[in-house]
């Protein structure tokens, strides 16, 4: 007789966990409205 195999494990929609990121869309979106900032600051002074 096989031994069970622990259903939890070999739940195939778990191995999609980990540390949440930031989409690559996401971060060049945030890159762009920083840069955007910095533009603005630095044009300010004229």
């Amino acid at each position: 007789m096989r031994q069970r195999r622990n259903p939890v494990a070999a739940a195939p929609i778990l191995r999609k966990g980990g540390a949440h990121q930031k989409s690559r869309t996401a971060e060049r979106s945030k890159a762009r409205d920083q840069l955007k900032r910095e533009t603005a600051e630095w044009r300010r002074p004229r």
